[in-house]
């Protein structure tokens, strides 16, 4: 790797505002976080709701990941094995877009059950900022429509890794492709112990490739050495939102102990979220797309 120059000013979480935001999705802003963005109440009738409901993603290498929803990600080469395995007709993606009609109605019906519909609040938020872009979640040019707002349990930590479609995506022509920044939001919904994320000034480049382990997503922790980075501790309630081109890892949550003093399970560390794409507008009739997905 190059030598290091910080793109960020501080590691402090900035405010959720327009000029945050897009530094964010520039690169130049670790993280923002805006606290109690949902109520707690709201927070625990959601986890009320979706935690019996989570299932483990398809065929992901690594410790085990949860959801409510779906992740295109579920549907990536992620190992040079599923590299080589991967269909030549695109199967892969024909499918999710089979499972994402499955879910298109996940927001409504949860919001008629905890009295908010939460994913829109958040889309609704963004677009505040941003109202020179179009605001949407993704599409195909030929009409399919992706996922946005996965609830996710993320409880036995993840390696250091980084979301960037350009990359993860390479092996069919799909539209989040087309995106030259991309950022997360992270809604936590429940109290968990442990359970942080670091984000890294680290952002990828075919040089990472140097660190990466082929047989999972993640990358040696030496790629990371020296940089600044941001720990971000779920607190229910709160958004956090940062640029997921930048490496980042997800600590284990540590189990509840029980009245009896003894260690029990593990609450899941639920979160809603997504990823957000900008695409340039191509003249000057166009409108800039920031564009969502799961």
């Amino acid at each position: 790797m190059s030598s290091y120059i910080s793109q960020w000013e501080n590691t402090d979480p900035a405010p959720f505002i327009r000029e945050s935001l897009l530094g964010v999705l520039d690169g130049k802003v670790g993280c923002i976080k805006e606290s109690q963005f949902v109520s707690r109440d709201i927070a625990q009738k959601v986890e009320d709701e979706l935690s019996p409901k989570l299932s483990p993603y398809l065929d992901v290498p690594g410790p085990t990941l949860l959801r409510v929803g779906v992740a295109q990600f579920e549907y990536q080469a992620i190992s040079d094995d599923q590299l080589n395995q991967r269909s030549s007709d695109g199967n892969e993606k024909e499918q999710y877009f089979v499972e994402t009609k499955k879910h298109e109605k996940l927001h409504e019906n949860l919001s008629k059950v905890v009295g908010q519909n939460i994913w829109r609040t958040v889309i609704d938020k963004i677009a505040s900022l941003l109202p020179e872009y179009d605001v949407a979640v993704a599409s195909e040019r030929t009409g399919e429509q992706y996922f946005s707002g996965i609830f996710r349990a993320i409880n036995n930590s993840t390696p250091i890794h980084c979301d960037w479609s350009p990359y993860d995506s390479r092996t069919e022509d799909w539209t989040i492709n087309q995106v030259t920044k991309q950022a997360v939001f992270n809604l936590y919904l429940t109290q968990v112990k442990g359970g942080k994320t670091e984000v890294h000034d680290c952002q990828w480049t075919e040089d990472a490739m140097e660190f990466r382990d082929r047989s999972s997503y993640g990358y040696s922790e030496k790629l990371v050495e020296g940089r600044k980075k941001v720990t971000i501790q779920p607190q229910p309630g709160d958004l956090c939102i940062f640029n997921s081109r930048n490496m980042h890892q997800v600590f284990p949550v540590e189990p509840e102990i029980g009245e009896d003093g003894k260690s029990g399970q593990q609450r899941a560390r639920l979160t809603l979220s997504s990823f957000m794409g900008l695409i340039p507008a191509k003249s000057s009739a166009e409108r800039p797309r920031l564009i969502f997905w799961s």
